[in-house]
């Protein structure tokens, strides 16, 4: 993970070409956004322009901006934790079963290159901007249950799944911030605050 590589992902696995429903279009432009200038750079305008259309055109789609942020917390998060759920699970599968320790389970689920540290930063500037704003808050509610739920399954059942998540959360900050602050991005993930 090479902290001067600053490319922006423009395709992959965060992103559904598939679908037509304007969320799914929403969401695949506002991660390159929301990657390169936090929350703050998810505007009409922004989206508009990533588009090559008007900010009316972008207004359309939604209500209201509130509206549109919501639908791309709620879009992302959704894609966010079914690919660290995938992710961690594949590697598990790698280990025997009595390797799979808390500590296995907590470096499963922490990103493992540059690419997933970007996602996951996008989704941290997601949980930090859902912070001050209750629409947000109630959009990313369900995915950090369902991030639960990935960690309860994922560690024995002997084994409280609390402290696995809280260290996954805390650790997922740190190197977050860490790469970003190394690449020259101020970081809007200070606070130390990661679900």
């Amino acid at each position: 993970m090479a902290p001067h590589d600053r490319s922006i992902p423009r395709s992959g696995a965060m992103f559904s070409r598939a679908s037509l429903a304007k969320a799914d279009l929403a969401t695949n432009l506002a991660i390159p956004l929301l990657a390169e200038g936090g929350w703050a750079a998810l505007t009409l305008r922004a989206m508009a322009h990533a588009s090559h259309v008007t900010p009316q055109a972008i207004a359309a789609w939604f209500p209201s901006v509130a509206a549109m942020q919501a639908a791309v917390a709620g879009r992302y998060g959704d894609r966010w934790i079914a690919e660290r759920s995938y992710l961690a699970r594949r590697r598990l599968l790698e280990l025997q079963p009595a390797q799979t320790t808390p500590d296995a389970v907590v470096a499963a689920l922490l990103p493992q290159s540059r690419l997933e540290e970007v996602f996951d930063g996008v989704w941290l500037t997601i949980l930090e901007a859902s912070r001050w704003d209750d629409g947000l808050g109630a959009a990313v509610a369900h995915v950090l249950a369902r991030e639960k739920e990935v960690v309860h399954d994922l560690v024995s059942t002997s084994q409280d799944p609390g402290p696995v998540l809280e260290q996954v959360r805390g650790v997922r900050a740190a190197r977050v911030v860490h790469t970003q602050i190394a690449a020259g991005r101020p970081s809007e993930n200070t606070s130390g605050s990661a679900g």
